[in-house]
């Protein structure tokens, strides 16, 4: 057997002295000293060194160690690179996280080069283990490339095999596309090539994704797995024709035969197609039109295909909860949600599955774009696709307009930038709001931001089971007698709908006085208590939920027979999209009712909310005064909404003051007065750590965060 010595070194950060050396050789013997001339001599004789990161790492310091002691520059192997390439289900090794080494013990190069050493000797167990084929591919891909040259050597191994992309061919058959650009990938990305094949040769059910450092260091291997596995050729072939093909997709994952249509027309299977085809588009669908499915079916497809992740964007928590467990429901699990409703034991898992590639739907509010963790976590996927829900949400003319909004092409400008993408990652938006102004508005934004021409998917098409009656009450007293009858009348799952969080509870405690079982719900109330009512609605255990405009967008209960707008709603769009909460599915409900009840003093109390949440120029103005004060002496702050707001001279009680000061923020960053970047929580120590004063002290110098100036002072 050849002989080889693994090795890894620590270096002290500012100075890059060695700070210490550990090696062992593969007959078990082993060094751990300082000296790097000593090093040298312990090497002699052998003739192959192995490290993990060696290349980009240890060779930078006992390169001149291992030139006398003689060792051969193209005998250095890195397990690094053969890693991923071997062992491509994650978790890819028990020895590895992404691109570093697991140890219990921290700072020990020398047990640090014993792990190198099981991880190499696993390494070539695996690639002994390989099928023939894969074994020539990888040979004639990579021989003579430095990362993997002195692999092939160490091992013995050749292949005389000529016809690399006859080979490649072959062996993936019905794998990959067969009109994918083989030859080009070959010639001029060979490395790139390798880590994807070996990806697409893993089962369509492991956790396998391509590692954040190689999307980060081989840029290509993007775009060349979406053209092996994710861009339908035109002629058709058994690959695209089987894995890229809708209908099946459309079959295997939700057991529809076919696409809804609208007015006759195949708008959502249209839709799809375009998702398929790598297009952006912007869909308005009726509510309850299946506008999930639009986006799910491409988002699950190309979760196999690419082992790609699909970010939904949405602004209503109950939306994402709701969607995650109805994908449950039929068996699919690729999809997780981030969000307030989470503990921390949950959105740890969330974050987990997203990162070892189990979850191919990632939902997620505009508001978390500005979270680090969420950024540091999509670039560690390969992005197919950001979805956009309620996308009208964009335009100053729709119905819901939403600050946090705006910040959307910036951050996957931002996530192309830092990946280094060449094409844009593509987008998917929905609505049911059909303004010509806000359709203009979601066009111009993208193509204004990105780039990106929209295929606009637009229907025009009623619901026909939807029937709408509106009563008028002259008080208050009349306007709950009526919700009683109409309940008892129907006797079926129903949403009442009120303008504010203390209507919702006192209407739902007063029916559930008199013997109706009801639950509130609204936006600002307790995650808890939220999620609990909510999941009782959608379970049938409650049959009223007397809600505001928070519940009900996108909560996919399928049976509601009747909505009631106790209260009007304060646009036409918003009580269509209310409304359209009944009757989901017409084999259910074969005719819902959706009735308003109405009286003059309900007009007075809109143009009150109107008028409490009108921003006025003078109210930026303060904004403005503020921010500057704030900035006197930095040019970067990091400050709450209601710092800002108490700054600016702003009464504590105002109604909704975080959303007023995030929008006067938005005026002023688009103005182009100030730019506000990502959210930066903060941590505040709450107990010391340290078991006595002396531990305390031997800490402080051996932290490199002081000066020896100061850690004198400290331990005085």
């Amino acid at each position: 057997m050849k002989s080889i010595a693994f090795v890894d070194t620590e270096i002290e950060p500012k100075s890059l002295k060695i700070l210490d050396i550990g090696s062992v050789k593969g007959d078990g013997s082993s060094f751990h000293k300082t000296a790097v001339a000593e090093f040298a001599q312990f090497l002699n004789g052998t003739e192959f060194i192995c490290g993990h990161n060696i290349f980009n790492h240890d060779l930078k310091y006992i390169g001149k160690a291992l030139n006398d002691a003689g060792i051969n520059p193209a005998n250095i192997i890195d397990t690094l690179f053969l890693s991923p390439l071997l062992f491509p289900t994650k978790p890819y090794h028990a020895l590895l996280k992404d691109d570093k080494l697991q140890t219990e013990d921290t700072n020990n190069p020398l047990n640090d080069s014993i792990k190198a050493k099981d991880l190499f000797f696993d390494e070539v167990a695996a690639f002994h283990q390989t099928d023939e084929t894969l074994k020539q591919i990888l040979y004639l891909l990579l021989n003579d490339k430095k990362e993997f040259q002195s692999f092939f050597h160490f091992i013995g191994y050749k292949s005389n095999n000529t016809d690399l992309e006859k080979l490649i061919l072959e062996k993936f058959y019905s794998k990959i596309c067969e009109q994918a650009d083989l030859t080009k990938s070959i010639s001029e990305h060979p490395i790139e090539l390798a880590y994807c094949l070996v990806l697409i040769n893993c089962s369509n059910k492991s956790k396998s994704i391509t590692p954040p450092w190689i999307l980060k260091n081989y840029r290509e291997v993007d775009p060349i797995i979406s053209s092996l596995r994710n861009k339908p050729c035109l002629t058709g072939c058994v690959y695209c024709n089987q894995s890229l093909n809708i209908h099946k997709g459309l079959k295997d994952y939700f057991k529809y035969d076919s696409y809804r249509t609208y007015g006759g027309e195949p708008l959502q299977e249209n839709a799809v197609k375009a998702a398929a085809d790598n297009k952006s588009l912007l869909a308005v669908f009726p509510t309850g039109g299946g506008k999930s499915i639009t986006f799910q079916v491409p988002a699950l497809m190309s979760g196999v295909a690419t082992k790609g992740l699909t970010v939904v964007i949405s602004p209503l928590q109950s939306l994402m909860k709701d969607q995650v467990d109805n994908l449950e429901k039929k068996g699919i699990t690729d999809a997780v949600t981030i969000n307030g409703l989470l503990d921390p034991i949950e959105r740890g898992k969330s974050l987990e599955r997203v990162e070892d590639g189990s979850a191919s739907l990632l939902y997620i509010s505009p508001e978390s774009l500005r979270s680090k963790t969420i950024e540091r976590l999509l670039l560690g996927r390969k992005i197919v696709r950001f979805v956009i829900d309620e996308a009208h949400c964009f335009s100053s003319w729709g119905q819901d307009f939403r600050v946090d909004y705006l910040y959307i092409g910036e951050f996957i400008k931002l996530i192309q930038e830092k990946k280094n993408l060449e094409e844009t990652i593509p987008v998917s938006c929905f609505t049911a709001t059909a303004k010509k102004k806000v359709i203009e508005d979601i066009c111009a934004y993208f193509k204004d931001e990105l780039s990106l021409d929209l295929e606009i998917f637009s229907s025009s098409a009623t619901r026909t089971n939807l029937q709408y009656k509106v009563y008028e009450k002259e008080n208050e007293e009349e306007k709950y007698n009526s919700v009683r009858d109409l309940i008892e009348e129907k006797n079926c799952p129903t949403i009442i709908y009120v303008s504010r969080t203390r209507k919702a509870y006192s209407l739902a405690k007063r029916l559930t006085e008199d013997g109706f079982n009801a639950k509130a719900y609204h936006g600002k109330m307790d995650v808890k208590e939220k999620t609990a009512n909510q999941d009782a609605f959608i379970k049938g255990e409650v049959p009223i939920m007397v809600a505001t405009s928070a519940f009900g967008m996108g909560v996919d209960k399928d049976n509601v027979g009747m909505v009631i707008h106790y209260e009007i709603s304060n646009s036409l769009e918003n009580y269509i999209q209310e409304a359209g909460r009944a009757g989901r599915d017409e084999k259910l409900v074969p005719m819902a009712d959706c009735f308003v009840l109405f009286n003059e003093e309900d007009l007075s109390k809109h143009f009150i909310l109107l008028n409490q949440t009108k921003l006025s120029i003078k109210e930026i103005q303060q904004v403005w005064k503020a921010i500057k004060d704030i900035t006197r002496f930095r040019s970067s702050v990091s400050n709450s909404a209601l710092e800002i707001a108490r700054k600016a001279g702003w009464d504590d009680n105002v109604v909704e003051i975080e959303t007023r000061v995030t929008t006067a923020i938005a005026a002023l960053e688009d103005a182009g007065y100030l730019k506000r970047g990502q959210n930066m929580p903060r941590v505040f120590a709450n107990s010391i750590l340290s078991k006595n004063a002396e531990e305390a002290i031997d800490k402080i110098n051996a932290s490199q965060r002081f000066e020896e100036k100061q850690k004198k002072q400290e331990s005085e």
